[in-house]
């Protein structure tokens, strides 16, 4: 029994690529520390880094605190820009530099935009602007919930039924527990390692609904960014310009990223370029960051 198989032609081609649909999930995780990722050698995050990109930097002279850095992540501008100094704020500054959600609708319509969130003032950012993302949800505090661990598992659980529910072309999440340790306990305590086991673990269940959703409908193409706003000192805290307080880091694992590969050129300002490249939206000449997905890189790449 003799099998033709027909070339893949040029039309053919553009047609596949025509039919790819990109989905992006993006995972904030408050306070987070690399070096403390290894140290519990958290399987799941672990996992993405070695699937795809890891550059770890400094957002060094960035301000660290939640407000100025979820704002960088979501505009793509440092703070020198959008001018939010602390958690105190308003929607004001995403009028003159709007949010990913923002600049997604403006562009596409029938884009899907979800912001699901443990603290309440990534609603600010994600409800701010005209239009404003889709379904923008903050996670209600669990009761009798001293470390954040059950309210960031309510995050997680809303987070994994809109991916198996909605595929939402763009949804964002924010965890926050370990951050709370760090503020409790200090970055050198046994009560952060154990937060950073337990967000690991909510981390583990976001990417299983991806990877099962991207099973099920082999047309999408699902990428998931990881990133975190700052870091925490020994004692606990933040908001200084030390290298444990200005540590940062960013995981991008899809088809875009190949496995392996180690940088320190990229930082959370880099998310947005990242998104909206992605999903075929014309980058803003505002922005600071730049797409990870760049094919020609400049600076410290490598494969491992």
């Amino acid at each position: 029994m003799s099998v033709s198989v027909l070339p893949l032609t040029a039309t053919a081609g553009v047609a596949h690529a025509e039919s790819r649909v990109d989905k992006v999930v993006v995972i904030g995780l408050d306070g987070l520390m690399y070096d403390k990722v290894l140290r519990v050698q958290a399987p799941n995050l672990l996992r993405l880094s070695a699937e795809g990109l890891l550059s770890r930097s400094s957002i060094a002279p960035h301000i660290t605190i939640s407000g100025p850095s979820w704002a960088s992540v979501l505009t793509g501008v440092w703070d020198r820009k959008h001018g939010i100094k602390d958690n105190s704020f308003t929607a004001a500054p995403f009028a003159k530099y709007p949010t990913v959600f923002t600049q997604l609708e403006r562009a596409n319509p029938a884009l899907k935009t979800h912001s699901i969130a443990t603290w309440d003032q990534i609603a600010t950012m994600a409800g701010s602007g005209n239009p404003r993302a889709d379904v923008v949800v903050s996670t209600p505090p669990v009761p009798d919930d001293p470390d954040e661990a059950e309210t960031d598992a309510a995050t997680a659980t809303a987070v994994v039924g809109a991916i198996t529910k909605f595929a939402p072309d763009l949804l964002f999440t924010h965890l926050d527990q370990v951050d709370h340790a760090g503020h409790s306990d200090g970055a050198a305590s046994k009560a952060y390692l154990d937060a950073v086991t337990r967000i690991d673990e909510q981390v583990g269940r976001i990417v299983a609904a991806v990877d099962a959703r991207a099973k099920a409908n082999p047309a999408e193409n699902w990428t998931i960014l990881v990133t975190a706003d700052h870091g925490h000192r020994p004692k606990g805290g933040h908001g200084g310009q030390s290298a444990d307080e200005t540590t940062n880091f960013v995981i991008g694992r899809g088809p875009d990223f190949a496995a392996g590969t180690t940088t320190s050129r990229y930082t959370l300002v880099d998310i947005t370029p990242t998104v909206v490249e992605l999903l075929r939206v014309p980058a803003s000449p505002d922005f600071d960051g730049q797409s990870m997905i760049t094919r020609d890189p400049v600076g410290p790449v490598t494969i491992r």
